[in-house]
């Protein structure tokens, strides 16, 4: 049985572990917060490292998101004032 490879924090050394992590994306007058993203989290200072693929996926996610909120303020103007805020879990 192979051992499995100590990953290192580039930060601080530390010991990075698989978890999840929240993506904040502010877009104009829109934040949108993605929760519960599979990520590498460093167990000491915190810093966490999300692969590309995950990346992609998420912010295909966020745009489709963002398209969906701007279409329905076109058709409900009376929302288009002010700032808005949008939460997912994935």
């Amino acid at each position: 049985m192979q051992k499995e490879k100590k990953r290192i924090c580039p930060e601080c050394k530390g010991i990075v572990k698989p978890g999840h992590t929240e993506m904040v994306y502010k877009l104009k007058d829109l934040k949108i917060t993605v929760k519960n993203v599979t990520a590498n989290i460093c167990s000491k200072c915190g810093q966490s490292f999300i692969t590309g693929h995950v990346a992609e996926e998420v912010n295909r996610l966020v745009n489709r998101v963002r398209e969906d909120i701007n279409s329905f303020i076109k058709t409900h103007p009376e929302i288009s004032k002010g700032h808005k805020e949008v939460a997912i879990a994935v």
